[in-house]
């Protein structure tokens, strides 16, 4: 089933600061809040009238928004005089919708953080505006048709439809298959090496750095550039064909870059000393996926040939008991190919503030990301708000909340139908995945060179460094206490081209509190982001210049 783009209208959006209330409308105009009764600040009331009354369809929220901790009420659950709650969306980032008593106009509230990732979150309303504006006109260049729709994820799946080529219709997967692909693939890596309250307790992962014995050292930020775009060549689709494990090890010997899955039994060798390579989950789905990485200890899991072959390069014991082939397509080419050029756009506009600039240059990631993690999704959750016991439907009593004099409970969307579910393609966000997470481990770098029965040499990544200096892995995204050299500009003697899917250094703490928790690390990370590159090498190399691109994505996480 082919897919077809929905057809767009503009939604008329209105731009406010959280706290102040003050912002733009989409021409610039600047707007002040109607504000009832005598509070100084807005109440979340406050800016739905004063949208309505702009005839906006739309708030776009920026400022610092209220992090809900556990237990707390979340912001948009409260009393809204004149206007009922239509089916939040209160995980991250949130989405409120609001209908009108009397008009009975709709309104969406959403964060411009959902978009675009600035310090501190920074951004003002019309910064926020501008950089929607830029990344539009962006998206424009390489696709005459591209339009920004509600979210990233729709934009990203929206333009895949508008840049898939007119002779290829892919074939969806089987429902039997795609639930597979459901229970058994996992999104990015997540995975924090040190001892501590952040370490994995199941017996099977050890991890490589000892706080107790090393509490202070160095803190180094490596991620990939814009990596899922170059992880999207040649990606495998439907129709798939079952193997029996006997044809799963024969695909594999004979073609190890098959689009394929394999479903083994894997042990980790003798004498390993490094962070695990193949992804197990946890017997409580809850708590996600763990790499057991202590010699001897084994499992049974689904896992992508691109990691597959890592682990077998790698001495891994590996017994092969069914697997999964994929049809190869260029299915994602022209998609990918179009949000990175996209993206170099952003980059290089000198014409734009700088806060905007590399606010729109994030915007192409989270649509980028976003977008693959849409391919997967079978329709998620919304919150309803009654304020009676009465009005919570017997089917949703399980998942009832109070929150203060609220009733909070979901309902789960009905499975895609129609033109959205051509959009629904698991197998494509499972390739990238998997992708991503053996990129993590072996990454290319501008000195690597490949060599006949040898193959690639001088590879960055999480394996090529020293395992007693590996802190986490996040996503694309490698801590270490040391710079890994091939992290460096190439100028520097490193293996940082500037290509979209390298590694490269985007902040060093020479000497700080080593993390024991993801928080303590993001706080870290933060801070080394802040710090910038400049004092990871000494030699005279360290003033080379960096170009346009290399700029931004060093102001924006991971972009």
């Amino acid at each position: 089933m082919r897919p077809a783009p929905w057809k767009v209208r503009p939604v008329a959006t209105v731009w406010l600061d959280f706290v102040t209330g003050v912002g733009v409308t989409d021409s610039g105009a600047r707007t002040t809040p109607k504000i009832t009764g005598r509070r100084k600040r807005p109440a979340l009331v406050d800016l739905l009238d004063t949208a309505h009354n702009l005839s906006a369809e739309r708030i776009m929220l920026t400022g610092k928004v209220p992090q809900q901790g556990l237990g707390e009420q979340h912001w948009l659950i409260t009393e809204t005089p004149g206007w009922s709650a239509g089916g939040h969306w209160l995980s991250s980032p949130p989405t409120g919708r609001f209908t009108h008593d009397i008009t009975g106009r709709k309104l969406e509230v959403r964060l411009a953080s959902e978009w675009f990732t600035s310090p501190d979150a920074s951004l003002t309303p019309d910064e926020a505006r501008q950089a929607w504006v830029a990344t539009s006109e962006a998206l424009k260049s390489v696709a005459r048709d591209a339009e920004l729709l509600k979210s990233p994820a729709a934009t990203g799946t929206q333009l895949w439809a508008q840049s898939l080529p007119r002779t290829l219709d892919p074939e969806p997967l089987d429902p039997e298959t795609a639930e597979l692909l459901h229970r058994t693939a996992g999104q990015h890596r997540i995975e924090h090496l040190t001892t501590g309250a952040g370490a994995c307790a199941c017996g099977s992962c050890r991890p490589l750095v000892d706080v107790g014995e090393q509490p202070r050292g160095g803190f180094a930020y490596v991620d990939g550039r814009f990596m899922y775009a170059a992880l999207c060549r040649e990606l495998g689709t439907g129709p798939a064909r079952r193997l029996t494990g006997e044809q799963a090890e024969e695909l594999l010997e004979s073609n190890p870059y098959a689009r394929a899955r394999f479903h083994v039994r894997f042990t980790v060798p003798d004498g390993w000393d490094t962070l695990g390579v193949l992804p197990l989950a946890h017997d409580d789905a809850d708590e996600g996926w763990h790499y057991p990485n202590v010699p001897g200890a084994h499992g049974q899991t689904w896992v992508d040939g691109v990691e597959l072959k890592i682990a077998l390069d790698h001495g891994w014991g590996i017994e092969f008991l069914d697997g999964l082939e994929f049809t190869k397509a260029r299915v994602l080419d022209t998609w990918a190919d179009r949000l990175r050029r996209a993206r170099e756009r952003l980059a290089g506009a000198q014409d734009l503030p700088p806060a905007v600039r590399a606010a729109a240059v994030s915007a192409m990631r989270a649509i980028l990301i976003q977008g693959i993690g849409a391919f997967a999704s079978r329709g998620r959750e919304t919150t309803q708000v009654v304020w009676s016991a009465r009005d919570v439907p017997p089917a949703a009593a399980a998942t009832l909340v109070r929150h203060g004099e609220a009733f909070v409970f979901r309902t789960r969307a009905p499975r895609p139908q129609g033109q959205a579910a051509a959009l629904y393609r698991p197998e494509l966000a499972a390739q990238v995945w998997s992708r991503g997470r053996a990129r993590v481990l072996e990454c290319p770098t501008a000195l690597s060179q490949r060599l006949p029965g040898i193959g690639l040499t001088r590879l960055g990544g999480a394996l090529e460094v020293d395992p007693a200096t590996l802190l986490a892995v996040n996503g694309d995204a490698i801590y270490t206490t040391e710079v890994p050299g091939w992290s460096l500009p190439v100028a520097t003697g490193g293996g940082d081209d500037g290509d979209v899917g390298r590694m490269r250094l985007q902040g060093w703490l020479p000497a700080v509190k080593l993390p024991t928790t993801g928080a303590e690390r993001n706080r870290l990370r933060q801070r080394a982001e802040a710090a910038g590159t400049g004092s990871a090498w000494s030699t005279p190399s360290s003033d080379v210049a960096v170009d346009a691109a290399d700029e931004v994505s060093v102001e924006v996480a991971g972009a």
